[in-house]
């Protein structure tokens, strides 16, 4: 069963951060693999979009749905989508950059639609040191933002990337967040490990996070203090630690219960990896109308994709979906007990 989609609604992006690559076309990338043009000019349509809703609604009435980008408050339509999940009572977050540039259609959108979830980009940046402007820009506005829309919005979060720069800021990153009542989902930077990796413009092995001592201390004062609000953090912070720098295979072709969903509308099995196709692959004939199988042609290509290109990474998002198919606990997706972890 499917608990978790990832949808890139869109690849446009106001930022150009030094280690994301979804905006970006690859040096040496190969002809296989679309330029950035033609997401662009490919968009799914809003009917595509609901279309997908309602059959994963249909498959799963409990499945979550994570809206990224790209910045995806630069889709027009997301008002409408937004509305759609609600009145179908569809579980959902919006990841967002919370920049000054989109925080004018955040405002629209809060005002002509209920949102439920909003998770914001802030890094360790916003209480260190870092030579990236636009990393620190995001984190500083996307924070003061954050403190805003708790008084609209339910539940708010905080996604944390950290990089090596940062590695003696996380206990203080995630108090800081706490302490103004803002729950943190953490990981780690990653690189692309070959041209097909999406979200890394990082190549080289240096940028990686090392296992060092300072980041398990911090994580276990943060696991004892029950004070701080981190998403999963029992679960999710000892997987991240033993899998650093870059190690954390999800084997999710053992079972999938994870999938994304590209700017075109092509279905992926892993967020992170676009990889390519011998056939289109998309939501039309991945499944059946009420997704209650996998086609054994597009199960078996999306495997064979995912086992081509995976070198392995440091992500949570097959370790949050592993823990839910295997708990069935929706609610650690949905932050109904925040503190508990």
């Amino acid at each position: 069963m499917i608990r978790i989609v990832n949808w890139l609604l869109t690849r446009k992006c106001n930022l150009l951060c030094n280690y994301c690559a979804i905006i970006r076309n690859y040096v040496g990338m190969p002809s296989a693999y679309p330029e950035l043009n033609y997401y662009l000019k490919e968009e799914m349509t809003t009917y595509q979009v609901l279309m997908g809703l309602d059959r994963f609604k249909n498959h799963n009435p409990d499945c979550f749905h994570i809206f990224y980008g790209g910045e995806p408050m630069l889709r027009k339509d997301l008002p409408e989508i937004i509305e759609h999940c609600n009145t179908n009572n569809i579980h959902y977050t919006i990841i967002s950059n919370n920049t000054k540039e989109v925080q004018p259609a955040i405002k629209k959108l809060i005002k002509k639609v209920e949102v439920r979830g909003f998770t914001a980009s802030i890094d360790p940046a916003l209480v260190g040191k870092t030579p990236d402007y636009d990393r620190l820009r995001k984190s500083e506005e996307g924070f003061k933002s954050l403190l805003n829309l708790k008084n609209y919005i339910k539940d708010v979060v905080a996604e944390v990337t950290i990089m090596k720069e940062d590695v003696t800021g996380i206990y203080e990153i995630v108090k800081h967040l706490s302490d103004h009542g803002i729950n943190s989902d953490l990981t780690f930077v990653d690189i692309a490990k070959n041209p097909y990796y999406d979200f890394s413009n990082l190549r080289d092995t240096s940028y990686l996070v090392k296992p060092e001592y300072i980041i398990h201390k911090q994580f276990q004062d943060i696991i004892k203090d029950s004070s701080f609000d981190v998403h999963m953090k029992n679960v999710l912070l000892p997987i991240i630690w033993k899998s650093l720098p870059s190690n954390y295979d999800c084997k999710l072709e053992d079972g999938v219960h994870n999938i994304s969903i590209d700017a075109d509308g092509q279905i992926r099995l892993c967020l992170r990896i676009r990889g390519t196709f011998e056939k289109r692959i998309d939501m039309s004939n991945l499944l059946k109308p009420d997704f209650s199988e996998l086609s054994e042609y597009a199960f078996k290509s999306l495997v064979k994709n995912k086992k081509q290109y995976c070198r392995l990474c440091n992500h949570t998002c097959q370790m949050m979906s592993k823990y839910i198919d295997e708990e069935n606990k929706i609610d650690s997706l949905i932050h109904k007990d925040k503190r508990g972890g």
